[in-house]
Order: C-alpha cells, then sequence, then structure tokens
C-alpha cells in the first residue's frame, strides 16, 4: 500500500491524518552523543600539523661493472704471417780456380770428366753428353762430334753398332719389342740432301747392317742375339787392334825400328783375316818405317 504525502505536510490518507511523532529519549542521547564526538575528531584534525610532503629517495649512481675480458683467439700457425726479416746481402765464395790437368775432359754444362790418358800413338775416344771426344797420350781433348744423321735414338745407336769405331751401347738396342724393332728397321733413311762422303760412306753401311738384321730376324733369329753377337765382334776387333799396336810402340820405344815394322805388317794381316780394321801408326811412326826403306 503506498503512502502519499498530503498537502498540509502530514502523511496518510485524506481520511484520517496523521500527526508526526517525537524522538526518542534514547535517539536523542545516540545524535548528541555522536555530535560531540564528531566535535573532538574535528577539533583534533584542526590542531595536527599539516602533513609534510615526502622526498623520494635519493639512488646513489651504481658503479660501473667490470667488464670482462673476451677471449683471444689463439694464433694460427699455419696462416700466421711474420714480418719479412731484413735481407742479408749474399756473401760471395770464392771461385775454385781449375787448373786443367791431363786427362781431364769439361763438359759444356761444367761437369769435369777425367780419363787416364791412353799410350804414346793411341787415340782413346770418349763419348759423353752426345759428343764425341779424342784424346791424345798427352791427355788433351777435342771435339770430333759429327751430325746426327737420324733422329730417334734407336737409329743413332744402330748406326754406331753398323759403323766400325762408331760409338753404342748395346743396352739401348737390347730388350725391345721384336715388332717395333722390325717396324724401325724397315723404314729407309730420309735424305738431307748435302752430305759428304765419309756420311754417305756410313749411310751404306747402315743400309747393309740394317737388311742383315731384317734377314736373321726373317730365319727365327731375335734382334738381342744379332746385337749381342756384333757387339762381341767389335769388342774383339778394339782389343786386338790395340793390342798389336801396343807391341809395335813397344819396339819402336826400344829403338827397334825395323822389328816393329815387321811387327806392324803382322798385325795388319791379322786384323785384315778377322775382317778388322788395320792398326793406326802415329805419323813420326810411319816416317820412321818409311826410312827404312
Amino acid at each position: 500500500m503506498a503512502w502519499n504525502g498530503n498537502k498540509d505536510g502530514s502523511w496518510g490518507d485524506g481520511a484520517a491524518p496523521v500527526k508526526a511523532r517525537g524522538w526518542s529519549p534514547k535517539i536523542k542521547g545516540a545524535i548528541a552523543a555522536a555530535i560531540v564526538v564528531g566535535g573532538a575528531l574535528a577539533a583534533w584534525f584542526a590542531l595536527m600539523p599539516a602533513p609534510q610532503p615526502v622526498e623520494p629517495p635519493v639512488e646513489k649512481p651504481a658503479k660501473p661493472a667490470k667488464a670482462k675480458p673476451l677471449p683471444q683467439p689463439k694464433p694460427d700457425k699455419t696462416t700466421q704471417v711474420e714480418a719479412p726479416k731484413p735481407v742479408e746481402p749474399p756473401v760471395e765464395k770464392p771461385k775454385d780456380e781449375y787448373v786443367k790437368k791431363p786427362g781431364q775432359l769439361q763438359l759444356p754444362d761444367g761437369t769435369i770428366l777425367t780419363f787416364p790418358p791412353p799410350k804414346e800413338g793411341e787415340i782413346r775416344k770418349v763419348y759423353a753428353y752426345g759428343h764425341m771426344y779424342e784424346c791424345d797420350h798427352e791427355g788433351n781433348f777435342r771435339d770430333v762430334t759429327k751430325r746426327q744423321l737420324f733422329k730417334t735414338a734407336f737409329e743413332g745407336n744402330f748406326l754406331g753398332l753398323a759403323v766400325s769405331g762408331k760409338p753404342f751401347i748395346p743396352a739401348f738396342l737390347t730388350g725391345l719389342d721384336e715388332e717395333d724393332v722390325k717396324r724401325m728397321l724397315q723404314k729407309p733413311y730420309e735424305p738431307i740432301g748435302d752430305e759428304t762422303e765419309e756420311e754417305l760412306a756410313e749411310l751404306k753401311s747402315y743400309d747393309e747392317m740394317r737388311n742383315s738384321a731384317l734377314e736373321y730376324m726373317a730365319n727365327g733369329g731375335k734382334f738381342d742375339d744379332f746385337v749381342d753377337a756384333f757387339a762381341s765382334y767389335v769388342k774383339k776387333e778394339r782389343e786386338t787392334r790395340a793390342t798389336c799396336l801396343r807391341e809395335v810402340m813397344t819396339l819402336v820405344k826400344q829403338g827397334k825400328v825395323a822389328e816393329a815394322k815387321e811387327m806392324a805388317e803382322a798385325a795388319n794381316l791379322l786384323t785384315e783375316k778377322e775382317g778388322f780394321k788395320p792398326i793406326n801408326l802415329p805419323p813420326y811412326v810411319k816416317a820412321a818405317f818409311d826410312e827404312l826403306k
């Protein structure tokens, strides 16, 4: 049920107005006590000093932290470049003085070879580094190298086998493939166009020896046996001629010129019988023999 206020300020319905009630003594005492307490609190707050603003604490600057040393990479011995050392001027060594002695042969590259000189009246041939040298009994050398008629090493060595007195090494001709040897021997010599008479004579001997080797192989023989047989022949020729010449020169030194001449004639008959070249006498011995006539 709703309460409506009346125009005269009273509450109730219009039929039965009700008068305002008065406060009870208990309520009045409570209100009075509240007023007294509120005044006391107001007086206390009025007497309290105003609060001072609080300043923020001043922060001390932090000490800088010590930086830890970074680890350094270990030096790489393989890539580490050392400082260049000062270059010292080269010390010139005193050059060795070379005094040529009998029997010493100095090659174009400076190499020095020593050979015992042959006996008087003999000539020693030395083949070294593609050159042919002749040495007399006084130990003097002279280069007697001839131009090469062939381009391959096989042909050059085979020429030495074919021509009497030519240097050759049997080991350079043996141990080769038989078919390769046949193919090389069947190849004819290609003329240069200005061959001397001596060179033409050597080429003739080469062709004769080449045909003999091909015939020997066609009959079932081995090329190595062919080379060994002629190498033995050449060795025997060299030793026979050297022995005969030595006997002749021994008689000449003893003053037995007539006997030396007879010995030389007998030696030439022996060499001719064996198919060897005659012995080579020094010019002064030939002159001594001519005076005996």
